[in-house]
């Protein structure tokens, strides 16, 4: 089995609604996709940004990679991988890389599960148990009554876990909108609260603890990913769960996490540690130190991944961000979700997408 075509495409898809957190402000993903084929199996990947020009450097980086993965057999996905990071070594092995190298190990896993007919999970001796989802996006650009009307609406859905965003400048402003959300929700729906890293350590202390009381599901991101000991000074403070991961590259940035303390549920991103490969070497990490799992963002994917990781907790979910990417939305139902049995990750590229690609290499 050979790699005989592979194709690269840039798709804009918007938003249903704005997003505005502590640190993000956009109305559209903008998606890098590349499609990598071997004796008439096409797997499927794609990178997520922000921004029009930073995925379209993750197309000029999959095209370089193209070259290399010509010809090659795309079952030696492991030796791929380090072949790819070896090109970028002097570069860099996160950031713009990092993406495209996920992008590529997303499709040749995705490939690999095609060609023997099973969906990933199996492949990866995974479970077909339903996991529990939680909804989102709870922005801050949402006025109090519009963030519990969202909160009553996911609710209403089926959903037993709702994640909403802090990290203002007031963090006395944070609590009272939390406060106003835990009070509007049935006390069995679990509360979630992402500050996106909006606070200082000082800030993330004084709010921490104001919100302790709550009962929350976890607080997640609470100062700066590079505020290793700051987030691990919030973790020994207070009684809520910290949870962290998503804004690391490699499965070797959750090191740090685990080693001081700093997170009581890690959140691999796919895209950040390196595609399936990565994501399921950093849950074995965090399964070795006694740590639950969740993902961030990419759930057609992540739920194969978490369905093979005995340590899952919980599948985070993204309403409206990348639904119209795909020719079919995630099946969720009663707030729970199964992996797909369909072969591979189960879902393909919409055809409005498909139309972007085109041959490189």
């Amino acid at each position: 089995m050979r790699i005989d075509q592979i194709r690269v495409g840039y798709a804009p898809v918007p938003m249903r609604s704005p997003m505005r957190t502590a640190i993000h402000s956009t109305t559209h993903t903008h998606n890098a996709l590349v499609e990598i084929s071997a004796d008439g199996v096409t797997g499927q990947g794609a990178a997520l940004t922000l921004a029009a020009g930073q995925a379209q450097a993750v197309c000029r980086v999959l095209e370089d990679f193209a070259g290399l993965l010509h010809g090659t057999d795309p079952r030696n996905i492991r030796g791929l991988a380090a072949q790819l990071r070896q090109r970028v070594s002097l570069t860099g092995q996160s950031g713009i890389s990092m993406l495209a190298l996920s992008a590529i190990d997303t499709a040749l896993w995705d490939l690999h599960a095609r060609a023997v007919d099973l969906p990933l999970y199996r492949m990866l001796g995974g479970s077909p148990a339903a996991l529990p989802v939680y909804a989102q996006p709870g922005w801050l650009s949402l006025s109090e009554e519009e963030l519990v009307t969202e909160a009553l609406a996911v609710q209403e859905r089926g959903f037993g876990h709702y994640k909403m965003r802090v990290g203002s400048p007031d963090w006395r402003h944070d609590v009272e909108r939390v406060s106003r959300v835990r009070e509007a929700l049935d006390p069995a729906t679990q509360l979630m609260v992402d500050a996106n890293q909006g606070w200082s350590r000082v800030q993330a202390l004084a709010a921490a603890r104001a919100l302790d009381d709550l009962g929350l599901f976890w607080l997640e991101e609470p100062v700066d990913v590079d505020d290793v000991a700051g987030m691990a000074r919030v973790a020994a403070t207070v009684r809520t769960p910290v949870a962290a991961g998503e804004s690391v590259f490699g499965a070797e940035g959750l090191r740090p996490l685990i080693e001081q303390d700093a997170a009581a549920v890690l959140m691999p991103d796919l895209q950040h540690c390196g595609g399936p490969t990565g994501f399921l070497l950093a849950a074995a990490q965090a399964q070795l130190a006694g740590l639950p799992v969740s993902n961030h963002l990419f759930i057609e994917v992540s739920i194969h991944l978490l369905a093979a990781c005995p340590n899952a907790l919980i599948v985070e979910y993204m309403p409206g961000w990348w639904d119209d990417l795909f020719h079919r939305p995630p099946d969720i139902r009663n707030g729970t979700l199964r992996p797909s049995d369909d072969p591979g990750i189960g879902v393909r590229f919409r055809d409005d997408a498909e139309a972007t690609l085109s041959t490189v290499g």
